[in-house]
């Protein structure tokens, strides 16, 4: 297969037809061939990015349930314990009242629990603290994307312009240690500076317009809530509006100074999305004005990138690096097969993240009515039209053009489709099994090989997320109080 419409990552890359099993543990490989186009730094870069984000978001879709559930447990028990010694006074005061020193040391013990779950901050630090990673991770970024550039095209080096002593140059072993730590250095101060400064840099250096896009000032401001968070205490700060306020960045609800400032989960996912975005627009920016001979890769590899977001399901991100993706500078010298990829990839976007009237606009765009079996059954399937898509089905076979049967089981234009009846009884007219017994021989095998690679002690498994689920972070959710009183004050009178 050919495209990266159906480039089921790493399960498609180890797809074998007829073989007894589609699915071998990710560091089993298959050696490429001497004439296979080998990753691209450029590429990698981006890809690395991506991958650290979709982590940070794993992180906080799965542990801080279990930290909210663990705050409430503890909670209640504590309550249950304490309640266990509420009384009134004749005068119908809340008391809590002991008849020995152990049940006075176990109520106790249970006030202090309590209060010391008031004052915990747990899932605010955790947002907190992924949120600053979130723009760590961002800083490496673009220090690893300036050394492929550099590294691709050293003749940039000669731009770099740094002293260094006679004796200093007498420690080096080669020239080449010399241009490699002339170039460590000038990253590292590029990464000092703010991230307005970086890009003014970067178009004077290279002649672009790189802050000429909607969410430059959102995007601003993202980074200065992380100064915030942690410099200030999240606290509004004179230099944060100012500074905002410079970038043209629009407050829904402007604070004010002192004010202090949340991390809800809509806020997070939202920047997530931003920086993601942000990070694809200036690698695919400065990858085609520095390397323009090499549009055939970048095109590949930026519908790559939108292939894999839209498989790990994260629907608004892949929506808005498609948006970039599908800009006129973006679309130069690209090929009609990989305009039509790309397109279908980006209405499929629009349509899961619930924007079904920008899905038939994007569609509308290009004219379908002469073009592949392949793209009329996805033009079919984003439709809804499924009967005509189920025809189409019998039609191309078990091999079409860019399509094959692992595709209907993993490309996420058949997310929906795969649960109606026309799909189910055009899938097995075609294969011969039935779609679900398949399906679940497939999930089995990648479990099975994931948990033999987690054995090995492998760095990297592959997850395959199904469902987002964003939780509101606060610890207020955890003050419903006990019957009388959950966290007594030290005003509560205790009786022995």
């Amino acid at each position: 297969m050919s495209k990266e419409m159906t480039d089921i990552s790493e399960t498609l890359a180890v797809f074998q037809p007829g073989a007894q099993t589609n699915i071998i543990p990710i560091n089993q490989r298959p050696n490429r061939d001497d004439n296979e186009a080998q990753p691209h730094p450029i590429g990698t870069v981006l890809t690395d990015f991506l991958c650290n984000v979709r982590s940070i978001q794993r992180t906080i879709i799965i542990v801080l349930p279990h930290v909210l559930s663990w705050l409430k447990g503890q909670h209640e028990r504590n309550a249950k314990k304490l309640n266990k010694y509420a009384s009134q006074t004749d005068d119908g005061s809340d008391v809590y009242k002991a008849t020995s020193a152990h049940q006075a040391a176990e109520m106790l013990q249970a006030i202090r629990d309590l209060d010391g779950l008031g004052g915990m901050k747990i899932p605010e630090i955790l947002q907190r603290s992924l949120y600053t990673q979130l723009f760590s991770e961002y800083d490496a970024f673009v220090g690893s994307l300036l050394k492929a550039i550099y590294t691709k095209k050293p003749d940039l080096l000669k731009g770099i312009s740094r002293q260094i002593s006679f004796n200093d140059l007498l420690d080096y072993e080669n020239l080449n240690a010399v241009k490699l730590d002339m170039l460590e250095k000038e990253v590292e101060s590029f990464r000092r500076n703010s991230y307005s400064e970086q890009f003014s840099t970067l178009e004077s250096k290279f002649g672009l317009k790189l802050r000429s896009f909607p969410e430059w000032g959102e995007f601003i401001e993202l980074s200065q809530r992380r100064n915030l968070i942690v410099h200030n205490g999240g606290i509004v700060s004179d230099q944060y509006l100012l500074v905002c306020d410079k970038e043209n960045h629009k407050f829904i609800e402007r604070p004010k100074p002192g004010d202090l400032l949340q991390l809800n989960s809509a806020y997070f996912s939202r920047a997530t999305i931003v920086v993601s975005k942000v990070a694809f627009m200036l690698c695919h920016t400065l990858w085609r004005k520095l390397f323009p001979s090499e549009f055939e890769v970048a095109h590949n590899e930026a519908n790559s990138t939108l292939f894999q977001v839209l498989r790990d399901k994260r629907w608004k991100t892949a929506s808005a690096i498609a948006e970039f993706a599908l800009t006129d500078p973006m679309k130069n010298q690209i090929s009609d097969m990989d305009l039509r990829i790309r397109t279908v990839n980006a209405a499929i976007a629009l349509k899961f993240s619930g924007n079904e009237d920008g899905c038939k606009k994007i569609l509308q765009l290009l004219d379908w009515t002469a073009a592949i079996r392949d793209f009329r059954l996805a033009i079919a399937v984003l439709s809804d039209d499924y009967l005509t898509a189920a025809k189409l089905m019998i039609s191309i076979g078990k091999r079409g053009e860019l399509i094959e049967e692992l595709a209907y089981h993993n490309w996420p234009l058949f997310h929906k489709f795969r649960e109606s009846d026309e799909f189910l009884n055009a899938y097995f007219e075609v294969y011969g099994t039935s779609f679900i017994a398949d399906s679940i021989r497939h999930t089995t095998e990648a479990a099975e090989a994931n948990q033999a690679a987690f054995d090995k002690g492998l760095d990297t498994i592959d997850v395959q997320a199904d469902t987002v689920r964003t939780t509101e972070v606060t610890t207020a959710s955890m003050a419903e109080k006990p019957k009388r009183k959950t966290s007594p004050s030290k005003k509560s009178r205790v009786r022995q």
